[in-house]
This record gives C-alpha cells, sequence and structure tokens, in this order.
C-alpha cells in the first residue's frame, strides 16, 4: 500500500514527463488503485488535477462525489462514484449566492452583520456535516468502496471525511491542503484554538466515533496521515521548517503558460 503513497509524491515532483528521472521511470511501472474524497468549491481543482493525472498515467482512480455539488463532476481519466443527498442544486445555490453577498458593502448595524454571518457560517458548516454523513453512513457504498482493495487515499482534510474514511479501509492518506488545519493538536490550543476549528471539527468528533465505533478524534487521524501535499511555495512565503513528509506543491491547480516575452529595458 505505500507504494501508491509514494508515487502521488514522486508524480506530482515530476512536472513534466520527460523531466522524470531514470528512479522514477522504474516506479513508475507499479499501477495501483486509488480512492479520491474531495472537498467541493475551490478545493476541487487541485484534486480533479492530481485525479486526472494519476488516470492518465494509468492507475485505476475512483472519484466519490456527491449526487448534488457546486463544482464536482466527471473527468476523463477517473471514474466516479456518486451518493445521495437530502438537498438540491437550489438549496446549494442559495447558500453560495448568500455567502458571496456577505462579501458585498453593508450598511446594516453592525449586530445585524454579526447574526447574518453567524448564520451564513451555520449554513455552510450544516451543508458540509450534512454531506459527510450521507456519504459515511450510506452502508452500501461504504462497503462497496472498501471491496474494491484501493491502495491510497488522496483527500482534502479540510473536511476530513476521506482521512476518517482512510482509517477504517487500512489505506495510507495522502491529503492536498493550503495549510495544516488547526494545528491539529486542539489541546495544547487551549483557550486559543479559533472557533472555526472548533465548530467544524467538534461535530466530526461525533460522526468519527459513530462511524468507526471507537474513542478516535479528527485530530488523532488527521496527525497519522502519511504525506501532506501543501499548495505552498517559498517565493510566496515566509521561510519555515517542514517535516520529511510535507511536500510543497504551490501552482500544482495552475495551466501551463506560455513563457513571458524577451524584454530590453
Amino acid at each position: 500500500m505505500w507504494k501508491a503513497a509514494l508515487l502521488v509524491c514522486v508524480f506530482l515532483i515530476s512536472a513534466e514527463d520527460k523531466a522524470i528521472s531514470a528512479a522514477n521511470v522504474s516506479a513508475s511501472s507499479f499501477t495501483g488503485k486509488l480512492l479520491v474524497i474531495p472537498m467541493d468549491g475551490s478545493h476541487w481543482v487541485g484534486i480533479k488535477a492530481i485525479a486526472e493525472e494519476m488516470g492518465r498515467r494509468g492507475h485505476q482512480v475512483t472519484v466519490v462525489i456527491p449526487e448534488v455539488s457546486v463544482r464536482m463532476g466527471p473527468g476523463k481519466h477517473y471514474r466516479t462514484v456518486t451518493y445521495p443527498v437530502p438537498y438540491d442544486k437550489a438549496y446549494i445555490d442559495s447558500v453560495m449566492s448568500s455567502n458571496q453577498h456577505m462579501m458585498d458593502k453593508d450598511v446594516q448595524p453592525f449586530m445585524e452583520r454579526i447574526s447574518r454571518k453567524i448564520s451564513q457560517f451555520q449554513k455552510i458548516i450544516g451543508l458540509i456535516h450534512t454531506t459527510a454523513e450521507s456519504l459515511l453512513f450510506n452502508h452500501t457504498v461504504i462497503s462497496q468502496l472498501q471491496q474494491q482493495g484501493f491502495d491510497a487515499m488522496l483527500t482534502d482534510p479540510m473536511v476530513p471525511t476521506g482521512s476518517v474514511m482512510a482509517h477504517k479501509f487500512g489505506l495510507p492518506t495522502i491529503n492536498l491542503l493550503r495549510g495544516i488545519p488547526c494545528g491539529l493538536d486542539f489541546k495544547s490550543a487551549g483557550l486559543l484554538e479559533p472557533l472555526l476549528c472548533r465548530l467544524i471539527y467538534w461535530r466530526f468528533d461525533q460522526i468519527t466515533a459513530e462511524f468507526l465505533g471507537e474513542d478516535v478524534s479528527v485530530a488523532e487521524i488527521l496527525s497519522d496521515s502519511d504525506i501532506w501535499l501543501e499548495r505552498i511555495d517559498f517565493t510566496f512565503e515566509f521561510p519555515r521548517p517542514l517535516m520529511p513528509n510535507i511536500v510543497p506543491v504551490g501552482g500544482i491547480n495552475c495551466n501551463v503558460r506560455n513563457p513571458l516575452p524577451d524584454v530590453s529595458v
């Protein structure tokens, strides 16, 4: 199983086919089965790019998505598995539309603006939790996926559904994200723990315990992840130490562009 996790990292480091070294070519002779549990919205762009590339290179890639979503959908080099959710496209559009309006200049009194923002945040969090529960407690889909013998899980840990499934399936986990979520160690954060993290993950702790049937937190599961693909580039970031299993992949979701023309000053 470790081969699939390693290959994702190797392939991402190799930006062009012609740039793959002899060692990478040897590694690429292995083809595996990759399970992908993505997050909707802008987070989907990077996950889709990896899923497409892994499928193009001959791996069997399965992407699991809800029947209704904002951006997610089928691709050329991967197959999709869908699961039902208790909402329709109109509801998602209404949630996203109200979220966009929050960005507009608002002349309402301060307390009314705060109340509106809290209400909107609750809607988004509720949508995330409902989507996660619709997959995790769909025994038919979970059973079918578990029987397919995947080699690794690729997911976005901002919504830890994939990480929780990987724990149950016994799969190595590859995370793609912008930054480590919530510091992972909730206890050490104490009263300074961001409110956002508490509101998102406290419910996921309950979902996780019910789904796995064991007393384990989301933080503990995420801490066991095998590879962290961080969408960062030190051209734009402050230098900082990285753990050996953290790989910067900034720009992975950017299209290849022509080089800038030569100019004389």
